[in-house]
């Protein structure tokens, strides 16, 4: 990866949320616009869409004008699933896959600077999308693994933008917006609330090949891709497969990272 000067800084949240909903994008961008007069070279900038023409479009746009010195923290305000994120599951929406091909683009310019906040529920399934084979998607994403509460988001975002301005703030900044939730009201009842995680894009790649990670679910993979043989017994099938995955992420990974 080649060094380059940073010469812009900022913030660019984009809205994709139904009419009723609270208007969570807008009002995070009235609380911290301030932040253009605090630091020279500093932009706080905020789009709201309705349709994932319009998702796309933004996303673009913005590829089309990011110039190489400017790096941005994106923050998405929507709702959103293991698979996806938008206002309308099936005919409003954008899976994860398509939005890291236009992620993916904004970092490659940014040097693999890009910070990408999802106030949105439910965005721990985003490593099944992970195309390890290209770069990073972004170099560091916040989210959460469950449903989140619009007051959660609210007054938890607000607080992790007071003192954040770029990726060095990150660590306090996860620390303020989980200390504004209240953890002891529950989901539903028995399902509890989770805090939104900080993962790099190394951390992500190196869960994609994990085995260990789900190890039942790396068994039936396994099983489908290599068919049981008698002569074999099952545990030296897994060990192979485990090193096969972890030779192939070797290869892949100083790609992925931008360390080539």
């Amino acid at each position: 990866m080649r060094d380059f000067d940073i010469t812009k800084e900022g913030i660019v949240i984009i809205q994709w949320l139904r009419d009723c909903d609270p208007q969570l994008g807008e009002e995070l961008y009235n609380t911290i616009k301030h932040k253009e007069t605090e630091r020279e070279n500093y932009f706080v900038e905020y789009h709201k869409v309705n349709t994932k023409d319009e998702m796309v479009a933004v996303l673009q746009g913005l590829i089309d004008k990011t110039n190489e010195g400017t790096i941005f923290t994106l923050h998405i305000v929507s709702h959103g699933d293991e698979n996806r994120i938008g206002v309308a599951i099936d005919s409003n929406e954008i899976r994860w896959a398509e939005l890291f091909q236009y992620t993916r683009q904004l970092n490659e310019i940014m040097g693999n600077n890009l910070l990408l906040v999802l106030s949105s529920c439910v965005g721990g399934g985003i490593l099944s999308y992970i195309e390890p084979e290209k770069r990073a998607p972004y170099r560091a994403i916040i989210g959460n693994t469950r449903e989140v509460f619009m007051k959660d988001a609210q007054k938890g975002f607000a607080a992790f933008y007071e003192n954040f301005y770029d990726m060095l703030d990150f660590p306090n900044a996860i620390k303020a917006l989980n200390g504004e939730i209240d953890f002891t009201e529950e989901i539903q009842p028995g399902r509890e609330k989770t805090q939104f995680f900080i993962m790099s894009a190394e951390h992500s790649f190196d869960e994609v090949f994990n085995p260990d990670r789900d190890p039942a679910h790396f068994e039936k993979l396994v099983s489908k891709l290599m068919p049981p043989i008698p002569q074999i017994p099952q545990e030296l099938r897994i060990a192979k497969a485990k090193e096969l995955l972890r030779k192939k992420g070797a290869e892949l990974k100083a790609h992925f990272t931008f360390q080539d």
